[in-house]
């Protein structure tokens, strides 16, 4: 069963969705926003919303590791020479 949904697009918009329409690449404006929306939603997954995590940090990055080390040295003394103080 499907829903209608309402929804605003740019008027440019519109004209290439209708374009794709009158070149046979789809049957109607309704099947290529689904379409889409479909993609959007497959690509927005939560299983896909961590692999690309698991994708950008799962490897150990040397130099955001140097540059963490340098801002807690740098922090640590901030505080140190404070507390001197």
């Amino acid at each position: 069963m499907s829903i209608p949904v309402t929804t605003r697009l740019d008027e440019s918009v519109v004209t290439a969705v209708d374009s794709a329409v009158a070149a046979g690449l789809a049957p109607n404006r309704g099947s290529v926003i689904a379409t889409a929306v479909n993609e959007w939603l497959a690509r927005h997954s939560e299983d896909s919303i961590a692999m690309s995590y698991q994708n950008r940090y799962g490897q150990p990055d040397p130099d955001h590791d140097q540059l963490v080390e340098a801002i807690s040295r740098f922090a640590t003394a901030a505080c140190l020479a404070h507390d001197e103080r």
